[in-house]
C-alpha cells in the first residue's frame, strides 16, 4: 500500500517557500489565474458547507488609491497586479432565513465560523496563487479604518471585510522570515510549562535577531517587538464596525 510521503509533496514545497512579497511589477494577473486560484481557495475545509466568505477583486482605481492610502499608506495596494477584500459572508444566510419566514439569529459562534472560513480559504487561494508563481502579501491595515472601506465599497449587512489581499509578479526576492521551531508550537496531550515556552522564545530570539540585522541592519528581537505591540490596544473601532454590520458576539 503507498505511504504518504513529504518528500513526494510539491505543495510543501511551495508553502515552505512563502515570503510576503512588498513590491510587485506593475504586470496584470490574466483572469483565468485568478478564476483557477480562487477555485482552488473554494475547496478548503468549511464548518457544515456553510461557505461564509466572499472575496472582492477591486480593478477601480480610485477605490484602490483610497484603501491603499488608509491601509498605511501601502503603495503595493496600488502597484500589484491585482488587489482584493477578503471578507467573512454571513449575506447569504441572511437572506435565505428571510425568504424562509425565519429571523437570522446567530451569536458568536457563526462570526467566529465566517471568520475561520474565509481564512482558510484565502489562504488556500495563496497557496495557489504561489504554485504559479506569483507573490502575496496580506493587508492587515485595511483594519485602519473600516467604515470607509464599508463607505468605498458599499457593503451590505452581513459582509465583514477582514483584510486585503496583494498578488502579482514579485518585484523583489526576499529572504522567508524565520518561524518559531516547530518544537515551540507542537505539543503533544496539553500544553506545555510557561518555562518551556520562554525557553524556546528564547532561541527564536536569537534566530530572529540575526535575520532581522541581514535584512534591516537593525537589531531587534521578536519577544520585544510582541511585548511592545501588545501592551497597547489597536484598531479599537474593529468591533463597534462589525456589531453594527451585523455581528451578535454575544
Amino acid at each position: 500500500m503507498h505511504q504518504p510521503s513529504a518528500s513526494s509533496a510539491p505543495a510543501i514545497e511551495t508553502m515552505l517557500a512563502h515570503r510576503s512579497i512588498r513590491r510587485f511589477k506593475p504586470d496584470p494577473i490574466p483572469d483565468e489565474d485568478i478564476r483557477r486560484a480562487i477555485e482552488a481557495g473554494q475547496m478548503a475545509s468549511t464548518s457544515s458547507n456553510v461557505q461564509a466568505y466572499s472575496i472582492i477583486r477591486i480593478t477601480d482605481p480610485a477605490i484602490r488609491s483610497g484603501i491603499a492610502e488608509l491601509a498605511g499608506p501601502q503603495p503595493k495596494v496600488v502597484e500589484c497586479g491585482a488587489f482584493f477584500v477578503v471578507c467573512a459572508d454571513v449575506r447569504r444566510h441572511m437572506l435565505l432565513t428571510r425568504q424562509s419566514g425565519e429571523e437570522y439569529d446567530a451569536k458568536l459562534e457563526a462570526f467566529l465560523v465566517a471568520v475561520i472560513d474565509a481564512s482558510l480559504f484565502a489562504q488556500n487561494a495563496c497557496v495557489a496563487f504561489e504554485s504559479m508563481g506569483y507573490g502575496i502579501c496580506y493587508i492587515g491595515g485595511l483594519r485602519n479604518d473600516l467604515n470607509r472601506v464599508d463607505e468605498l465599497l458599499q457593503l451590505p449587512r452581513g459582509v465583514y471585510p477582514l483584510y486585503g489581499l496583494c498578488v502579482g509578479i514579485p518585484g523583489e526576492d526576499p529572504m522567508p522570515r524565520p518561524r518559531v521551531d516547530i518544537d515551540g508550537v507542537l505539543f503533544e496531550n496539553g500544553y506545555p510549562s510557561d518555562d518551556e515556552v520562554m525557553r524556546h522564545i528564547g532561541s527564536y530570539d536569537e534566530v530572529y535577531e540575526q535575520y532581522m540585522l541581514e535584512r534591516s541592519g537593525k537589531q531587534a528581537t521578536w519577544s520585544a517587538m510582541m511585548a511592545s505591540k501588545y501592551t497597547k490596544a489597536s484598531r479599537v473601532d474593529v468591533g463597534p464596525y462589525y456589531r453594527a454590520k451585523g455581528a451578535d458576539v454575544s
